[in-house]
């Protein structure tokens, strides 16, 4: 293991959480991702293989646990001390939020992603009961679908047709639902100014601005949203 030589907490936080993408499982498991695929599908960006080298130092450290959940699947989960470096890893997202937000750059926009973390968040209590399709028509910075189906309160991204007629339908560019994602642009503005269309039934155009997952560091992008305003 690499180390800094050096009798410092800080120090020793690095060594255990400095390795690229440590963080950012870490994260996703303090989100509520807990199998191996679900890890996978949101850090599109790593392999398989350097996901499982950084679990299992996850693991050595104390900080990420291996669990059966009765089905014959293996899950992660944090420990004590996982769950214990959470407000630390919000007040890191926090800070970051209030010193380097800006809106996505092409690279950082990916529809299937955006949904994924839209799809964590959303406000399950408030989703219709039974079966609710919604379908995300993006037009920038390149044109995809992308559906959200919610089997009675479970969200699930579906990047091929279900095969059914959405309840909802969704349509907008991928750098506004980012900003409204992530708090740098209220809903209720983009509706407004129809950057975000919504089509369906009126219930189901009601209750998208109740349903929807907005990022854990929304509150914060809100506050410096308005201070430039």
């Amino acid at each position: 293991m690499r180390t800094y030589g050096q009798y410092c907490p800080v120090a020793r936080a690095a060594e255990v959480l400095g390795d690229r993408w440590t963080l950012l499982v870490v994260r996703d498991l303090a989100e509520g991702a807990h199998r191996f695929s679900e890890l996978s599908q949101g850090l599109p960006g790593m392999s398989r293989t350097l996901l499982t080298q950084r679990l299992r130092a996850l693991e050595r450290e104390g900080i990420v646990e291996r669990r059966s959940n009765g089905g014959g699947h293996r899950e992660y989960w944090l420990t004590e001390i996982g769950e214990d470096l959470k407000p630390a890893l919000l007040a890191l997202g926090d800070w970051a939020a209030r010193n380097y937000s800006r809106d996505p750059v092409r690279r950082e926009l990916d529809a299937r992603l955006m949904l994924f973390w839209v799809a964590r968040h959303v406000r399950r209590e408030a989703l219709p009961q039974g079966r609710f399709l919604a379908r995300f028509d993006f037009r920038a910075p390149r044109t995809s679908t992308i559906w959200l189906l919610c089997q009675d309160g479970e969200p699930t991204v579906c990047t091929e047709d279900p095969g059914f007629e959405p309840d909802l339908v969704v349509t907008t560019d991928l750098t506004t639902l980012n900003r409204v994602f992530a708090g740098r642009l209220a809903l209720s503005a983009a509706l407004r100014d129809r950057t975000i269309e919504l089509a369906g039934a009126s219930a189901a155009v009601r209750g998208f601005a109740r349903w929807f997952g907005y990022s854990p560091f929304a509150g914060t992008g809100r506050l410096m949203a308005a201070k430039t305003a």
